[in-house]
């Protein structure tokens, strides 16, 4: 029989997510902090590919999101292609196509019809397929993706995970003892790794199995993938970088933007070591020094170095929005080498302005309590979007933009409630990206959209009959709360602050 998986765990499905980091928006933000040239101008429609995109949920937001560019996803796992063709035909999202293919059909031009690309995407692919799947990844780059295109990929990175290594042979060769699924196979493989630390097996790291049991407790479908695969195998940096470079492409930055800046990332010392080598060396250097096992890295087909004047003037005209409650505004971030302030004179007046209103960092520097001297246009840009606490809108809001991302979030969060999904993301038309939400924003925004109005009273009379439809009740420290009274008080308490700080915050952004 052929084995179309290659090695690869296809008996269970790869766990649904929005990661915001291969989002064009996202990607062309590393660019400018990088002072590079995105694919193509603010605001403008493109050609988007994810290859691996498991059942598209981060291509369905980017398509329903920009309804005016052209985005594809792949994926070799049929049932994969299948779900996500439902949601988008649910959601009325008709700018993406959901193929079901084979890496080495898309290099060998077996599928016809596809444009060439501004931004190719491949998240959880790398390090878990074989090499020579990898080189179809680089043919199908060389043949579809533009001069002047973005890839991104990730990959389980070394050196930080070398002394996991001989966990994850013990667990994969533990699985292999017997047919079962795959999911009840990693257990035990995750048991018998621990059962060999226990009995003195010091190479097993114990730390990681401990981390790993919150893992087993949401759930075995991210074990599997991440454990099982015949292929799995964990990449220098520089090993990456050679076989892209077959496709032209060369490193042009990290997704994780506070890495883009090597004095939030390393030590003076740190520094000073890894500037002795060559450029192209350096990122690989780096790694010894961070903690980071996993990175998300952009490469570029023909990079353009912006002019100092004219990169300055983008930056300077680059929209933020706010998409933290003003409770939570921090100026002291969490960065790679601990934790960094932000000057205060500046950040205070500028978060607090961006509480009102989207505004440019040009608007931001030049705002008379703001010391708009003590921050560069790209510390500005980093700090805010790199803290999580804003992000870029690259695209007008416009009636169609919130048409289109309207119908796309109540199919999912349709879909999110039937999977009791506590978290998602939506689709949002000037973000040209997602936002992630949580429970009880997932269940305002569906009776918004449904016609509640949009006052404390009337939203949480909504949810609760909402919850009551679908045979769901909340739950206060797993137990379910049965008393109704009880139950609209956790509602009610829980939409006074949508009503007040996300329902404003989604509006601005284009979600509803």
């Amino acid at each position: 029989m052929n084995d179309w998986t290659n090695g690869y765990v296809s008996d269970i499905e790869y766990l649904p997510g929005f990661y915001v980091e291969q989002t064009p928006a996202h990607m062309d933000v590393a660019c400018l902090l990088r002072g590079i040239e995105p694919p193509v101008e603010e605001g403008a429609p493109f050609a988007y590919c994810e290859l691996g995109c498991g059942v598209g949920e981060t291509a369905l937001t980017i398509a329903a999101a920009n309804p005016q560019s052209s985005v594809w996803g792949f994926d070799f796992n049929p049932a994969h292609i299948a779900r996500g063709r439902a949601l988008a035909d649910a959601g009325g999202v008709g700018n993406i196509r959901l193929e079901e293919a084979s890496f080495e059909d898309l290099a060998d031009g077996g599928y016809a019809g596809l444009p060439m690309f501004d931004y190719i995407a491949l998240h959880g692919v790398w390090s878990w397929v074989s090499t020579e799947n990898r080189g179809h990844i680089v043919r199908f780059a060389a043949r579809y993706l533009k001069p002047g295109g973005l890839l991104y990929v990730t990959y389980n990175a070394l050196p930080r995970w070398t002394s996991s290594m001989p966990m994850q042979r013990l667990v994969s060769l533990t699985a292999s003892l017997d047919n079962d699924r795959s999911d009840r196979r990693v257990l035990r493989g995750l048991d018998m790794a621990r059962a060999f630390s226990a009995a003195g097996a010091d190479m097993i790291s114990i730390d990681m199995l401990d981390r790993l049991d919150t893992e087993r407790a949401d759930g075995t479908a991210y074990l599997s993938h991440e454990y099982l695969n015949a292929h799995w195998a964990p990449c220098y940096q520089i090993d990456v970088a050679r076989d892209l470079a077959e496709a032209k492409l060369s490193f042009a930055a990290t997704a994780n933007l506070f890495e883009n800046y090597p004095d939030l990332s390393m030590t003076a010392e740190q520094r000073s070591l890894v500037e002795g080598f060559p450029e192209v060396y350096a990122e690989t250097a780096r790694d010894f020094f961070l903690v980071r096992s996993f990175r998300r890295d952009i490469y570029m087909r023909g990079a353009r170095p912006i002019a100092p004047r004219r990169l300055e003037q983008r930056l300077a005209a680059r929209g933020l929005c706010l998409v933290v409650p003003p409770s939570e505004i921090k100026l002291a971030v969490k960065v790679p080498v601990g934790e960094a302030a932000l000057n205060e004179s500046f950040y205070r007046p500028a978060l607090d302005a961006l509480v009102a209103r989207p505004m440019t960092i040009g608007e931001l520097r030049s705002l008379p309590e703001a010391d708009g001297s003590s921050a560069t246009e790209r510390e500005v840009l980093g700090m805010l979007i790199g803290s999580r606490q804003a992000m870029a809108l690259p695209n007008a809001v416009t009636e169609e933009g919130v048409a289109s991302v309207r119908r796309y979030n109540r199919a999912h969060l349709r879909i999110c409630a039937d999977e009791a999904r506590a978290v998602c993301a939506l689709a949002a038309a000037g973000l040209g990206s997602g936002i992630t939400v949580r429970l009880f924003e997932m269940l305002a925004y569906e009776v918004l959209v449904d016609g509640a109005e949009p006052e404390a009273d009337a939203v949480t009379t909504a949810i609760h009959a909402l919850l009551q439809e679908r045979g769901d009740r909340l739950r206060n420290g797993g137990v379910p709360i049965e008393d109704d009274a009880q139950a609209l008080r956790v509602i009610r308490e829980n939409v006074e602050m949508i009503i007040a700080v996300a329902l404003p915050m989604w509006r601005r952004v284009g979600a509803i």
